[in-house]
């Protein structure tokens, strides 16, 4: 059973979605601009604010390579520093497992996108 949406709230989210769906279908959008009771040009109206900390990822996942080749993937807080993301990177299974019995020469991490452990 679909859930009610009060007339208020569609009433303060429907012009937003009809601004998001402008650039995709101007003249859907022009038309239910004007329906709904848009004034003005639709194309002059500004674009919907959002919030940056409801937009934020709670969650990063960072592929974790050994001497290029994929190994893991490991799930990290987006202001995860270097250190945290190597010490991560290096408790993995799958990764201590490559590196076994090898030396890691040097460890590459490119915060929030990518760690790189070089063996030998």
């Amino acid at each position: 059973m679909p859930a009610e949406v009060s007339a208020e709230l569609m009433a303060t989210l429907l012009p937003s979605l009809i601004l998001l769906l402008a650039p995709f279908a101007p003249y859907l959008a022009a038309e239910l601009w004007g329906e709904t009771g848009g004034t003005g040009s639709l194309l002059r109206q500004p674009w919907p604010g959002f919030d940056p900390d409801l937009a934020r990822e709670e969650e990063l996942e960072v592929p974790v390579q050994v001497n290029g080749k994929l190994r893991a993937v490991v799930k990290l807080l987006p202001d995860a520093g270097s250190e945290d993301m190597q010490r991560a990177a290096l408790a993995e299974a799958k990764v201590q497992a490559a590196i076994a019995g090898k030396q890691v020469v040097k460890v590459v991490v490119v915060p929030g996108k990518l760690i790189n452990i070089v063996v030998k």
